[in-house]
């Protein structure tokens, strides 16, 4: 029996050494919780900070196992709090920073709530902590987002009598502290009535019968998940027997954990959530982890619906006919420790606005969308960040864009040095300049900073629309440019805007070249307009991807595919099409035509002057000269076949002057760029040879009006084998085929 007693002593002298030695811990830890604090503080992403007089913390100091009371403060950015500095915007919430703690944190009704009859989104950031205290102890218990209509109100907290609901209860869940308690009614009957929770739970608390402890014995890992706290379904009995002495046994609740998701929490970083209340189907959804936190860009975050809400979870139609519930955060801590923090991006009742964006092709004038993403390299850009008030108590003040505007694409300004404007409601615009360009510190990336000028309000003035203009860059091949997230601060709301990734053509220049840029008709009839469409890299045209575009006298005229009936010509590239007679209405009619691919790719405008009154027309088709054999002496290279060389006079009857047709060419050159060895030249009738290479334009033919009407002249027809344009060799060239142009002028002589 003696030795029993000893054995005992002995023990009780082991724990007093033991309870020597955690004090010591106890302080150093104590200073890593601050420091973990601060850290988390500093680094915090941006966000509204907060206006003290929208929450309220409930005080606590009422019950006997708080021993510091509520620890939920708003603290600065170097963990001052509101006390401290009474009046000035704070940066976060802080829930609880150290062992045994618990922190509750309520909106206040009459300015800060969640009007039920309308769409609400709360944004912010959580913080659980580094991935490992510097003393290696255990993390927990985590914090939980709350809403309710308790009839405590501001003063809502998890309680059995005098006892707070810590460790996992987190200050929201009902107390699980007594093991003889069988019926899961008792336990909700302690938990935040008429609630909805959303727990983000950094312990694991496992079975311990009457040590509120277990919630999660059917469970691992951190996790999120939501509930009802004050539904008896919420919680599921179970009974533990056996242990030492028997002294272990007894009932013990786990918890439905509704939509359960393993998730990492404290890892040293800030995570973003986003609940959103929908008022037409009554339901929660909410994400976590949908943004960077350094970056802020868009991230598949981890996401639920409760889609089972009824007005009974708040209490029934009577408790909730104002429309408002409470919001807010609860968090506690039991033997372990860990910094929670808050900090928001959006409060629905003092700014609920939203954002989109959209890109304008001006060069195509289309929308840049998920149908058509494309735009060609140098076209026109408008890059649109829209912003929408919605409702609120305040107005949407002090906005200030961050925006990181897409990548190859150039941003010039004017000479005002404006590179875009914003556009209000009531159609008034403020310019946007370059020099509003600047570094963000946080990301180090280049943003567009521009404070706007005026608030949004619920009233008059609820959209500004922010306007940026570029050219798209010519790039090689087809380029995707990356999808943006930009973001658009204020005193009152910070949102996110995302504008789309979207593609780039390559480069792919065409052209239009007309075979007559001044054409003379007769009345009643109609102007044929030929010509030929390229593509600078030679590529292969396809004409039923050709659009031909047709403005006469400033009056847009249907277009057509260059394979419809309208284009007379089927051959690749081959334009050949009408005006028509009624359409020609001036004495002199100015034509502009242009072509676009399919891609978007267009043409210089090119423009033709038809004059209705009669005069002078000139068509001429292709042509080539025979092949030969070298000499070294010169020599002369006859045409070959007929050279379609056609004047039509068209000028009224009786006109006396003679028209003339000039040519002159520039020399011959083979696919090296070597000239040929001699020079094209017009031999008369009597075999006196002219050179027409050179600059001068040679006269070659002429004639009179000599018939009523139309009156056309076949040039070529004329000509024997041995007069009209030929070759003169001057000796020896390369082999190869030469190929050069003619200029021809047809001018009514006076």
């Amino acid at each position: 029996m003696w030795g029993k007693l000893i054995f005992i002593n002995v023990a009780i002298l082991i724990l007093v050494l033991l309870n020597i030695s955690t004090t010591i811990s106890v302080s150093a830890s104590a200073t890593d919780a601050i420091n973990e604090k601060k850290a988390g503080l500093a680094d915090a992403p941006s966000n509204l900070g907060l206006d003290p007089n929208m929450f309220t913390a409930p005080d606590l100091s009422g019950y006997t196992n708080v021993k510091l009371g509520n620890r939920a403060e708003l603290e600065d950015e170097n963990g001052n709090s509101a006390e401290m500095k009474r009046g000035l915007p704070m940066k976060a919430i802080r829930m609880t920073q150290y062992k045994g703690e618990i922190g509750a944190i309520w909106s206040n009704l009459d300015n800060n709530y969640i009007d039920i009859t309308k769409r609400q989104t709360m944004s912010m950031w959580l913080y659980f902590g580094p991935s490992k205290h510097a003393d290696g102890s255990e993390f927990g218990d985590g914090m939980a987002f709350v809403v309710h209509k308790s009839r405590d109100k501001t003063d809502a907290i998890a309680h059995k009598g005098s006892t707070i609901g810590s460790g996992q209860s987190l200050g929201v869940w009902g107390l699980d502290n007594d093991k003889t308690v069988s019926k899961p009614d008792v336990i909700a009957a302690t938990a935040i009535q008429n609630s909805w929770a959303l727990e983000f739970d950094t312990y694991i608390n496992k079975a311990k019968p009457g040590g509120a402890s277990g919630f999660d014995d059917d469970r691992s890992g951190e996790h999120i998940a939501f509930g009802h706290p004050s539904e008896s379904a919420n919680y599921q009995d179970h009974y533990l027997s056996g242990g030492i002495f028997d002294t272990d046994k007894g009932n013990y609740f786990t918890m439905a954990h509704s939509d359960f998701q393993n998730v990492s929490l404290h890892d040293g970083k800030w995570h973003h959530l986003t609940i959103v209340w929908d008022p037409m189907l009554f339901q929660i959804h909410y994400n976590f982890n949908d943004k960077d936190p350094v970056t802020g860009a868009k991230q598949i975050g981890v996401t639920g619906v409760d889609n089972h809400i009824q007005s009974s979870e708040f209490g029934g139609p009577d408790n909730i006919a104002d429309k408002k519930l409470y919001w807010g955060f609860t968090a506690s801590t039991g033997d372990n420790y860990e910094p929670n923090l808050v900090a928001f991006e959006s409060i629905p009742s003092q700014v609920e606005g939203e954002t989109s964006a959209d890109i304008k092709d001006l060069s195509q004038n289309k929308t840049v969308d998920d149908d058509d993403n494309a735009v060609n390299s140098n076209d026109q850009l408008a890059f649109n960040y829209n912003l929408k008030y919605n409702t609120g108590n305040d107005d949407w003040k002090g906005i200030v864009t961050n925006l990181n505007l897409p990548t190859n694409v150039t941003y010039t300004p004017d000479a005002d040095n404006v590179i875009g404007k914003v556009t209000y409601a009531d159609g008034t615009t403020e310019p946007i300049k370059n020099s509003d360009f600047t570094i963000d510190e946080r990301t180090n990336k280049t943003v567009l900073r521009h404070t706007l000028g005026k608030s949004l309000t619920k009233d008059t003035l609820k959209t500004a629309t922010i306007t940026i203009y570029g050219v798209a860059n010519n790039v090689d091949s087809d380029t995707t440019v990356p999808a943006t997230r930009s973001r658009i601060d204020s005193a009152t709301l910070i949102k996110d805007v995302d504008m789309d990734s979207f593609v780039i053509k390559k480069s792919k220049p065409i052209n239009l070249t007309l075979d007559q840029n001044n054409i003379s008709v007769s009345p009643n009839k109609d102007a044929n307009i030929t010509g030929t469409v390229n593509y600078v890299d030679n590529s292969t045209v396809d004409n039923s991807d050709i659009t031909v575009y047709q403005k006469l006298n400033g009056k847009d005229l249907p277009s057509f595919k260059m394979n419809d009936a309208l284009n007379n010509n089927s051959a690749s590239g081959k334009l050949n099409f009408n005006v028509s007679a009624a359409d020609l209405t001036e004495d002199s009619n100015t034509l502009e035509v242009y072509v676009k691919d399919g891609n978007g790719n267009r043409s210089a405008t090119q423009t033709v002057t038809i004059a209705k009154k009669g005069g002078l027309t000139l068509k001429v088709e292709d042509y080539s000269f025979g092949s030969i054999n070298q000499f070294s002496q010169s020599m002369l290279i006859p045409r070959k076949g007929l050279w379609n060389i056609t004047v039509t006079d068209m000028r009224e009857d009786g006109t006396t002057s003679p028209w003339t047709l000039s040519a002159q060419n520039s020399g011959l050159y083979n696919d090296k760029n070597t000239r040929f060895n001699g020079n094209m030249i017009y031999r008369s009738a009597n075999g006196l040879e002219q050179n027409i290479s050179g600059n001068s334009f040679l006269p070659i033919a002429s004639g009179l009006k000599t018939q009523s009407g139309e009156q056309e002249t076949n040039i070529g027809k004329l000509w024997n084998d041995s007069e009209g344009l030929m070759l003169r060799s001057d000796g020896m060239s390369s082999e190869g085929a030469y190929s050069g142009k003619v200029n021809w002028t047809l001018s009514d002589t006076v």
